[in-house]
C-alpha cells in the first residue's frame, strides 16, 4: 500500500499554507520558508537572502516529512552534516505521528529553536 494521492495533496496544501503564513510580513533578512515535493513527502528549506537582494543567496535544509507505508505514519526528519554530506535523522522530540497537523505544528512553533534560527 502506498501513500495516496489525496494524502500527498493534503500534505502539499498544508505545507504551502505553513510557508505562506511564515513568510508573510517577515523581513527578507530573516529568510523565507520553501519546500520541494519529493517521493512520499516534502523537504523544507530556509532560504537566506542578502539585505539588498530579492534572490536567495543559498538555502539550508530544515526538515523532511515522509510517509512510512509499512507503519502508516508520517515521519519527521532533521538534517545533520557529516563532512559535506547531509544525512537525515529522526527529529528526537517528535520522530513520527499519525497526525500530519501535529508534525506541522511542531515545525511551525519550533519549540526547540532548531528550524528557524
Amino acid at each position: 500500500m502506498s501513500v495516496s494521492q489525496m494524502a500527498m495533496s493534503r500534505l502539499h496544501k498544508l505545507v504551502e499554507s505553513l510557508c505562506s503564513r511564515r513568510n508573510v510580513n517577515l523581513p527578507i533578512e530573516q529568510g523565507k520558508c520553501l519546500y520541494t515535493p519529493i517521493e512520499g513527502g516534502v523537504e523544507l528549506f530556509h532560504a537566506h537572502f542578502l539585505l539588498d537582494s530579492q534572490h536567495s543567496e543559498y538555502t539550508s535544509p530544515i526538515a523532511k516529512i515522509l510517509f512510512d507505508i509499512e507503519r502508516q505514519i508520517w515521519c519527521f526528519y532533521v538534517p545533520t552534516e557529516f563532512g559535506e554530506e547531509i544525512h537525515w535523522i529522526p527529529y528526537k522530540t517528535l520522530p513520527f505521528s499519525s497526525s500530519l497537523e501535529t508534525l506541522l505544528n511542531e515545525l511551525e512553533s519550533d519549540p526547540q529553536a532548531c528550524f528557524w534560527q
